[in-house]
C-alpha cells in the first residue's frame, strides 16, 4: 500500500535499518545505538570526547547516553574518566577491543548504503542524500 506521508516511509526505513543492523551486530554483543556511539568516537579519537559531545551529536538525552556508555563500558569497549576540568562530565576512551570491532561495523554500514542504494544511480544516491539532509534541517529546527 502506497502512503502520501514521507514522515510514514522516514519511520519504516530508519525502523528495517536499526532492527538489521540489531539482528548483524548481535554477534558481537553491541546494539545499533552503541554501534553509532563507537562509530563516532572512532571518527572523533584524535579529539577528547566526553559525553555531553555525543547527547549535541546524536540529540538524545543525557540519561539515554549514560546507559549505553555504561553498558559499552561493561562490555570493555570503552573507560570513563572524571574529566578535570569539569568534575559533571566524563571523558570517554576508545579500548583495544573497541578497534578491533571498528572494520566490522564500517563493513555493516557499507553493506546497508549498498542495499539501500539498488537500482539507484551515483546521481540519485547525491539527490536523495541532499534531500534528505534538508528534510533534517527543516524538521530539526526548532519552533515556538
Amino acid at each position: 500500500m502506497k502512503h502520501n506521508n514521507t514522515g510514514f516511509y522516514i519511520k519504516r526505513i530508519s525502523d528495517y535499518i536499526e532492527a538489521d543492523a540489531n539482528r548483524a551486530l548481535e554477534q558481537y554483543g553491541l546494539t545499533c545505538a552503541q554501534a553509532r556511539v563507537l562509530s563516532f568516537l572512532l571518527q572523533s579519537q584524535d579529539k577528547t570526547i566526553i559525553q555531553k559531545d555525543i547527547e549535541d551529536y546524536f540529540e538524545i538525552k543525557h540519561p539515554t547516553v549514560i546507559g549505553i556508555l555504561q553498558r559499552m563500558e561493561a562490555k570493555g569497549l570503552i573507560v570513563s574518566s572524571v574529566d578535570p576540568r569539569d568534575k559533571r562530565q566524563k571523558i570517554i576512551k576508545l579500548t583495544d577491543s573497541a578497534f578491533e570491532l571498528e572494520k566490522k561495523i564500517a563493513d555493516h554500514v557499507e553493506a546497508t548504503e549498498k542495499r539501500m542504494a539498488e537500482g539507484m544511480t551515483d546521481e540519485e544516491v547525491d539527490c536523495i542524500k541532499r534531500l534528505l539532509y534538508k528534510v533534517y534541517k527543516n524538521i530539526s529546527k526548532k519552533t515556538n
